[in-house]
C-alpha cells in the first residue's frame, strides 16, 4: 500500500512538474533557468554534430555553441569545463586553418580573367590545384619553379588574380567575419585560447586587413545566401558585428582604433532599415556602444513597435514571429537597458517558454528568413535555424535573469 501512495504521489509529482515546465503562464527566473538547462544538450548533441560532420564552424552553429554555452556558465549553471575547452580549441586551429590568401581550384583556369594563359602553362599549373597558401610569397615559392623565366614574367600577375580567395569567402577569413565577430565578443572575458593574442590578435588584425576603403566589411556568401537581406542591409549588418567585436577588446592599438572610426564612418553615412528587425536589433547595440543615449532610445522604441500582436518579434516586416529574432531582440534590450522593459520581456519570455519543444530546443521556420522555395534547400535551412534559433533564444534568456520583475 505505501509502495502505491509513493508511486502515486510520484506520479503527481513529476506530472505536475511538467504543466508547470510548459505553463505559459510561468516566467519568472526559476522557470527561465529550467528552460535553458534543457536547451543546453539540444546546443551540444547538435553543435558537436556538426562538428564532426561538416567539419567546419559556421556563423550558426560553432560560435552560438561557444556563445550559449558561455553565458549559461556565467550564470552559474553547471558546465562541463573541460568539454567546453575542447571546443575552443577545436574552433582555433579550424579558424587557423582558413586564413587562405591562395588557392587555385581547376575551375579557376576557365574563368574569363585566365584567358590569355596558354593551355601548356595550364597544364603546368596543376599541381597547386586545391592547395592552401596563407601568403603570396608561400605560392609564389611553389610556382616559380613550375613555369619558364619568361611565362613568369607574362603570366604572374593572372594567375595571383585567378588563384587570389575573395574576401567574401570563408576560407580567407578564418571562417567567416559572421563566425569571428561573435566568438570574439562571447570570448573576451574567459580564460579561452580565443582570447589569447595567437588567435585574438589575429582575427584583429585579419579584419583590419580585409575591411574596404569605405569603412564596410563584404558580407560572406553564406551569411548572405542564408537570408533575405538586400545587400546595403547585409553589408551595415555585417560591419556592425565586426566593429562590436573589434571594440569588444580595450588593448590599445592604433589599427584596431582606426578601423572602428572607419566603421563608424561609414555606418553614419548609410540608409536605415528599420524594415528589418535584425538590422534595427543590431544597430540599437551598435548606437548603445558608439551613438548618443537620445539615439538608442529612438531605436529602443522603435524596436518595441515592430513588435507582432503576440508580443515578439518576426526577422522582417510582415514575417511571423520566430525564435531566433526574439531571442535576439530581448538580448539587446538587456543589453543596451535604456529603458523598462521588464514587462517586454515578459510577455517574450512567456512566448518562448510556451513555444519550447520537448527536446529542450525552439523551431525556427528558415521560410521566414530566406528567398529559397526549394523543398531539399528549406529541409537543409529548417535544420539549421532550428540550432540558430535555439541558441539565441537561450543567450537571450539568459540576458533577462533578474529584469522581467517576476
Amino acid at each position: 500500500m505505501t509502495r502505491v501512495i509513493f508511486a502515486t504521489l510520484f506520479f503527481f509529482g513529476t506530472l505536475s512538474s511538467i504543466v508547470w515546465a510548459g505553463d505559459p503562464a510561468q516566467d519568472n527566473d526559476t522557470a527561465v533557468r529550467d528552460a535553458v538547462s534543457r536547451s543546453l544538450p539540444f546546443l551540444e548533441k547538435e553543435g558537436v554534430a556538426w562538428m564532426d560532420g561538416h567539419g567546419c564552424m559556421s556563423c550558426h552553429h560553432v560560435p552560438f555553441l561557444l556563445w550559449s554555452h558561455r553565458s549559461a556558465q556565467a550564470q552559474g549553471f553547471t558546465v562541463d569545463s573541460q568539454k567546453l575547452a575542447e571546443w575552443d580549441e577545436w574552433t582555433r586551429k579550424d579558424s587557423l586553418a582558413n586564413r587562405i590568401l591562395f588557392r587555385l581550384r581547376s575551375y579557376d583556369l576557365g574563368r574569363p580573367e585566365a584567358a590569355t594563359l596558354p593551355l601548356a602553362v595550364k597544364d603546368k599549373l596543376k599541381p597547386l590545384i586545391a592547395r592552401p597558401f596563407q601568403a603570396e610569397a608561400e605560392f609564389l615559392a611553389e610556382l616559380t619553379p613550375l613555369l619558364t623565366e619568361d611565362e613568369m614574367k607574362s603570366h604572374r600577375a593572372t594567375v595571383l588574380k585567378i588563384s587570389e580567395r575573395t574576401v567574401d569567402i570563408f576560407d580567407r577569413v578564418g571562417g567567416g567575419l559572421e563566425a569571428l565577430g561573435p566568438l570574439l565578443i562571447a570570448s573576451q572575458g574567459t580564460a579561452s585560447v580565443l582570447t589569447q593574442p595567437e588567435f585574438r590578435d589575429g582575427v584583429i588584425d585579419l579584419m583590419s586587413q580585409i575591411q574596404l576603403a569605405d569603412g564596410s566589411w563584404t558580407t560572406g556568401g553564406q551569411f548572405a545566401g542564408m537570408r533575405r537581406w538586400t545587400l546595403p542591409t547585409a553589408y551595415q549588418t555585417t560591419t556592425m558585428w565586426t566593429t562590436l567585436a573589434l571594440a569588444s577588446y580595450d588593448t590599445p592599438d592604433l589599427k584596431r582604433s582606426a578601423s572602428i572610426q572607419k566603421a563608424i564612418a561609414y555606418q553614419r553615412q548609410q540608409t536605415p532599415n528599420p524594415d528589418n528587425r535584425e538590422w534595427l536589433a543590431m544597430r540599437l547595440l551598435f548606437e548603445h556602444q558608439f551613438g548618443s543615449a537620445e539615439t538608442v532610445a529612438k531605436l529602443r522604441q522603435q524596436l518595441l513597435d515592430v513588435r507582432n500582436g503576440d508580443g515578439v518579434w518576426g526577422w522582417e516586416k510582415g514575417v511571423p514571429s520566430d525564435a531566433l529574432t526574439t531571442g535576439l531582440a530581448i538580448y539587446v534590450l538587456a543589453k543596451v537597458r535604456a529603458g523598462d522593459d521588464s514587462s517586454v520581456f515578459r510577455d517574450a519570455r512567456k512566448w518562448l517558454l510556451a513555444s519550447q519543444q520537448s527536446d529542450g530546443s525552439w523551431l525556427t521556420p528558415a521560410k521566414n528568413f530566406t528567398k529559397s522555395t526549394d523543398p531539399e534547400r528549406l529541409r537543409v535551412r529548417d535544420e539549421i535555424y532550428h540550432y540558430w534559433g535555439t541558441a539565441w533564444v537561450a543567450i537571450g534568456l539568459l540576458e533577462t535573469l533578474g529584469k522581467s520583475g517576476s
